[in-house]
C-alpha cells in the first residue's frame, strides 16, 4: 500500500509558485480564475454613454455602458486598425471606433464598416465577455464557453446602507492580499487602535479554520468580546461582519473582492452594508457624503510615505478620521511591504498560520487537479442568507 501511495505522489504535477499566483493568459492559475465572475468596475464610475479601458488579470479591455444604461464588455482595440475602442462613441449598446468609425456591438460582432462594401462587416468579430451589474459593481466573466450563472449573496441584499467603496489599486500581487485574508492574527497589531476605545477586537484571538461549500470559513474569539465568523470565497472574496468605527452604529458587513490587474498589481473591490433605515439612513448617508467631501487622505499616497520612511506607521493614525480608510492603509503597508511579489522561501509559518495554509493547500489542490485534467470541486453558495453562511454568530460551538 505505502508503496502504491509513493508512485501515486510520484506522478503528480509539480508546481511551481509562479504557477499558483501568475494569472495572465495561458498561465495555470489564470485558467482556474477565469472560470469565475469577478468584479472590474465600480457602477457609479461608469456613466452611461461613456467607455473606459481596464486591464484585468493582464489583458486590456473595452468596457462601456450602453445609452440605456446596460454595460458591456469588449476587445481592447478595433479589428480594422488596432486603434484603443474605448476613445470611441458609445451608440445605443455598440461602440463606434474613432478612427475609421467601425461599430461593434456588445457580442462583438461588427456592423457597420462606412468605407467598405456591406459584406465585409459580418466576416469581423472581436472578442466579448459577458458583463452583469450587481450590489453597486460591474461583474465579467473573462473564461471560454458559456458563463456560469453570476452568484447571488443574499446577505448583502437586505435592507440597509449599502456603500460601495472606491476601488484601490494595489502594487503587489493579488495572492498576497487574498493570503491575508486567512490571516487572523495580524489584527492586533496592524490594525491596533483603528477600532472603537474599548477595542472589542484587542489581544490574541482563539481561531479554528474548515473548508466550506464555498471556501473557507475561519472564527475568531477576541478577548476583547468580539468573534468574527469569516468567510473566504473561492476564489478571492472574503466577507465577515466587524465592530463598527462610528460608535452609533454596532456592525458593519464587510465583503471584498482582490481582482488581479496583472501579475505585478491587484484591485481591490469594497463593499459595505451598514444596518440601518429610514431617517437613521438618511443622516448617515449625509454624515458619509460630508466627510467624503472634506477628506484628503489617500490609502495608496500614505502607506507609500511609511514604507519609503516618510512617515511612521503609528503617524497614520493621525492623518485621516475615516477608520475604514485607515484599516486599508495599515493593510496597504503591511501587505505591499512584502514586495511586489513577495519571496515565499523566506518565510516561517507557525501554528497562527493555519488560515493561510489552509488557504494555500487547497489552492494547491485544485490548481493541480486542473492541471493534471482531474475533476475540480464545485464550489457552492447557500440560497439563502441562512445558519450555514453566518457572519455575527458562531456556528456549531466551536469557539464556546
Amino acid at each position: 500500500m505505502a508503496s502504491t501511495q509513493r508512485k501515486r505522489n510520484s506522478r503528480r504535477t509539480k508546481l511551481s509558485w509562479t504557477d499558483l499566483i501568475c494569472t495572465g493568459p495561458g498561465t495555470l492559475a489564470g485558467k482556474y480564475m477565469r472560470m469565475f465572475w469577478h468584479p472590474v468596475y465600480r457602477a457609479e464610475d461608469l456613466p452611461a454613454g461613456k467607455a473606459k479601458p481596464i486591464r484585468i488579470m493582464g489583458e486590456d479591455f473595452t468596457l462601456y455602458r450602453g445609452t440605456g444604461g446596460t454595460p458591456h464588455m469588449v476587445a481592447f482595440r478595433c479589428a480594422h486598425r488596432g486603434t484603443q475602442l474605448s476613445a470611441g462613441w458609445v451608440e445605443g449598446d455598440c461602440i463606434r471606433c474613432m478612427y475609421h468609425g467601425w461599430l461593434y456591438d456588445s457580442t462583438g460582432q461588427c456592423l457597420e464598416q462606412p468605407a467598405e462594401q456591406e459584406s465585409f462587416a459580418k466576416k469581423i468579430r472581436i472578442r466579448s465577455c459577458p458583463t452583469e451589474e450587481y450590489l453597486g459593481l460591474i461583474f465579467a466573466y473573462l473564461g471560454e464557453g458559456k458563463a456560469p450563472p453570476l452568484p447571488r449573496y443574499p446577505h448583502f441584499e437586505k435592507e440597509g446602507v449599502l456603500e460601495v467603496l472606491p476601488v484601490q489599486v494595489w502594487p503587489c500581487n493579488f495572492f498576497q492580499r487574498v493570503d491575508n485574508n486567512g490571516d487572523t492574527f495580524h489584527v492586533p497589531f496592524v490594525h491596533r487602535g483603528a477600532y472603537l476605545s474599548a477595542d472589542v477586537r484587542s489581544g490574541l484571538p482563539t481561531i479554528a479554520k474548515e473548508e466550506s461549500p464555498w471556501g473557507t470559513t475561519g472564527y475568531a474569539k477576541f478577548p476583547g468580546g468580539w468573534t468574527n465568523v469569516l468567510q473566504l470565497v473561492m476564489p478571492n472574496a472574503y466577507t465577515f461582519r466587524n465592530p463598527s468605527p462610528d460608535p452609533r452604529i454596532p456592525w458593519d458587513d464587510r465583503f471584498q473582492w482582490d481582482v488581479p490587474l496583472d501579475d505585478q498589481q491587484s484591485l481591490q473591490f469594497r463593499l459595505r452594508l451598514v444596518p440601518l433605515t429610514g431617517e437613521a439612513a438618511r443622516q448617515y448617508r449625509q454624515r458619509q457624503a460630508e466627510i467624503l467631501a472634506q477628506e484628503t487622505f489617500s490609502i495608496r499616497d500614505a502607506g507609500q510615505a511609511v514604507l519609503t520612511g516618510k512617515l511612521d506607521f503609528v503617524d497614520l493614525e493621525k492623518l485621516t478620521n475615516d477608520k475604514i480608510a485607515l484599516i486599508h492603509a495599515q493593510d496597504y503597508v503591511s501587505q505591499a511591504g512584502q514586495g511586489v511579489i513577495a519571496d515565499r522561501t523566506q518565510e516561517h509559518l507557525g501554528k497562527s498560520d493555519i488560515g493561510i495554509i489552509l488557504f494555500r493547500k487547497i489552492w494547491e489542490r485544485e490548481l493541480r487537479a486542473l492541471a493534471e485534467g482531474r475533476p475540480l470541486k464545485k464550489w457552492v453558495l447557500p440560497q439563502t442568507a441562512g445558519s450555514d453562511f453566518v457572519l455575527g454568530t458562531v456556528k456549531n460551538g466551536i469557539l464556546e
